[in-house]
């Protein structure tokens, strides 16, 4: 159980963790600091607002079918169940197996050896912020087709009429 307390062990559960908690502040935080600092370069921004748009309007029409958003949250969600799955069976070989000697490597090593975990880490928070983006607007649009829907059938004026004899 020692091996639990290595460095190279400690920071990748600690960056793992910090990184699923804190995802949404980090990409606002990175949104706030591409629009306000100006070592980039005008056309680079411009660039990064069409791009942003271009998403947007992506996931705008993906969301006028459920199955679309269905299939986003299904996504999210295996793609956390792979994560989980990868980072216990790392976990099992540094603590049972093979992997017991790995704080003794160089840190470059054992980045490579980890990469797995943090690309599909990576992969799971993408899809999660881009389902959460997916779900807000589907949420949206229903809400605003739903207040201008109108009944199919007659309306109250027709209803009124006399002109209508009766059988």
């Amino acid at each position: 159980m020692d091996i639990l307390f290595e460095p190279a062990v400690l920071v990748s559960l600690v960056v793992t963790v910090l990184g699923a908690m804190f995802a949404k502040r980090l990409s606002m935080l990175g949104e706030y600091l591409i629009g306000h600092i100006s070592l980039i370069s005008r056309k680079s921004r411009t660039r990064l607002r069409v791009k942003r748009w271009r998403s947007r309007r992506k996931l705008i029409d993906s969301a006028r079918g459920h199955h679309s958003v269905t299939l986003s949250i299904v996504r999210t969600y295996t793609l956390l169940l792979l994560f989980l799955s990868v980072f216990a069976v790392y976990l099992l070989l540094v603590v049972l197996g093979p992997l017991k000697g790995i704080g003794q490597l160089p840190f470059s090593v054992q980045a490579l050896i980890s990469s797995p975990i943090y690309i599909t880490e990576a992969l799971w928070l993408v899809q999660r912020e881009r389902m959460f983006n997916l779900v807000r607007i589907a949420e949206s649009r229903v809400t605003n087709r739903s207040s201008t829907f109108r009944p199919a059938g007659p309306t109250p004026d027709a209803l009124k009429r006399t002109d209508l004899a009766p059988l």
